[in-house]
């Protein structure tokens, strides 16, 4: 086992409310408890408004930033956590050159109208009555082989205790079976 191996960041990606930022606020309690390692969690949405995003928006410079800024970030930590569309290949592949082999591509999918109603209740939708032409999710694009694929259709705790076994596997350098 390499120690990046054991030093993991895990890369939530979906289409908005797809249930990333969840997902990953519960898989950093969980991994605060059982690794009581320094984790980082840098969820795009929050980090836009107070963090390492302000000012970026999403042209493909941006993007590219984005991806940059949040790899980063997530990197100085034994344990990241990262939530970003990250619609394309192209994209997942600047994440996967920046981060080598501690990237865990983790795909999170909802129906979209699952996705439309929660984002119903969100105080700020992500989605937009007219998204902007290079809006993430106007270029999403199924992802080839993610590490993990959560379909969030289920409960919380179905995709927790998956996530969770996974996250675990990955921070101990073990394959899953």
């Amino acid at each position: 086992m390499s120690r990046s191996a054991s030093r993991p960041v895990f890369w939530l990606m979906g289409l908005p409310a797809s249930g990333k930022s969840t997902l990953a606020r519960s898989l950093l309690a969980y991994l605060q408890a059982e690794h009581s390692d320094g984790c980082g969690l840098y969820d795009a949405d929050e980090q836009r408004t107070i963090g390492v995003l302000r000012g970026l928006g999403w042209s493909p410079e941006d993007r590219i930033a984005t991806i940059q800024a949040l790899a980063y970030a997530a990197g100085q930590h034994p344990i990241g956590i990262v939530t970003l569309v990250t619609s394309t290949p192209a994209e997942r592949r600047i994440a996967a050159g920046l981060l080598g082999e501690r990237l865990h591509l983790i795909h999170v999918r909802a129906p979209e109208d699952l996705r439309h109603a929660r984002d119903a209740l969100r105080a700020s939708p992500a989605y937009r009555s007219s998204p902007a032409p290079d809006a993430p999710e106007l270029s999403w694009t199924e992802p080839d082989q993610p590490a993990l694929t959560l379909d969030t259709t289920v409960t919380l705790g179905a995709s927790m205790k998956a996530l969770c076994a996974f996250a675990d596997s990955a921070v101990r350098g073990t394959a899953m079976p």
